[in-house]
Parts: structure tokens; sequence; C-alpha cells
């Protein structure tokens, strides 16, 4: 009997985070994300607020690009002030080296993000047309294997 509700946890636990997915990276509407996940709307709105998943998405629109360009503009601006100083204190701090490698790490993590928003994208295409060519049923089968495949390339 545990293994019954444990299964049943873990079914739920991962339908909802293909709404996740659907509702953030691909902009799905909680009608079509009910449909495709069988869960009802009024669930799917409660996970929404519950997970703050609006939050996500506008971050989510926000764009990559610009958020990288943030990034390197404060790397530039810093290194700018540094380089303005006389010698022999052209050179960081310890706090400024630790700003910058701090500002560093935060544009390779956005990278990661960005190789992974490009395959949700090219995810969102594909599916797209297995809906049109192959009907919602096949195209709710790809969704949950293009889903089982992007949270294991992360």
């Amino acid at each position: 009997m545990a293994t019954t509700n444990t299964n049943k946890k873990e079914e739920l636990e991962r339908k909802k985070r293909l709404a996740y997915t659907l509702f953030v990276d691909n902009g799905f509407e909680q009608k079509v994300i009910a449909q495709i996940t069988g869960i009802s709307e009024k669930s799917i709105s409660a996970w929404k607020k519950d997970g703050k998943w609006e939050d996500d998405k506008q971050e989510a629109r926000m764009g990559f690009d610009q958020q990288r360009r943030r990034i390197r503009q404060h790397i530039d601006n810093l290194l700018t002030q540094i380089e303005k100083r006389k010698e022999p204190d052209n050179v960081p701090t310890a706090s400024e080296g630790d700003v910058l490698s701090k500002l560093t790490s935060s544009a390779k993590a956005l990278q990661t993000e960005l190789s992974f928003a490009h395959k949700a994208e090219a995810g969102k295409g594909y599916v797209q047309f297995v809906q049109e060519v192959h009907g919602q049923q096949k195209a709710i089968e790809t969704v949950e294997l293009w889903h089982e495949y992007l949270m294991s390339t992360t």
C-alpha cells in the first residue's frame, strides 16, 4: 500500500514539474496545461500561486541577453575604475577581486541557463510541430519525453 502512495506522489510531482515547464518556459495557458497533465485547473492555479510561477515567467521573459549585458556592464565599470588608479594601486583589491569573481561566476551560470533556454525553445517548436501533424495525444507524450530530457541535462 505504501508503494502505491509513493508512486502516486511521484507521479503528481512529475506532473507538477511538467506543468511548471509548460507554463514558465513554454508559455502554455493553464487550461491547456490541465488538459495535458490531467490535473485540474484549480490545482494548477494553486501550484502557480504557491510556487510563484508568474515571477519565474517574468524573469524568463527578461531575457538572457539583457541580464548578460547588465553583468558585463558591472564588470566593465569596476575594471575602468581600477584602471584609472595610479600605480601601484591600479590592481583589484581583495573585495574588488571577490566582486569580479562573483560577477564572472554569474555570467558563466547565465550561459548555462541560456543553453537550457535554447533547448527549451527548440523543444517548444518541435512539440508544436508534433501537435499539428500527429495530434494532441502524441504532443503530450512528446512534451513528457522532452521534459525528461531537459531535466537530465541540467
